[in-house]
């Protein structure tokens, strides 16, 4: 099956025709292209998140320092 990727989306508004009125003739491509999309997007802010929260130190310098003497 060719993928071609059509230049409008088919979301035609309008009475719906079908078993309990809704409508589900959708381009099963079209649904793949928006996944696609909405998970390089989810990828790309959760990479720009990590990239900013690291970028900038700890604003609190008291860090716990490990004791040589634990004794469990």
């Amino acid at each position: 099956m060719r993928w071609k990727i059509s230049p409008h989306f088919h979301f035609k508004p309008g009475p719906r025709s079908g078993p309990g009125g809704h409508h589900h003739n959708h381009d099963p491509r079209t649904l793949d292209m928006l996944a696609i999309i909405a998970l390089l997007v989810l990828a790309a802010g959760s990479g720009w998140y990590l990239a900013t929260s690291f970028a900038t130190p700890p604003s609190s310098t008291a860090f716990i320092v490990p004791s040589q003497s634990v004794h469990w």
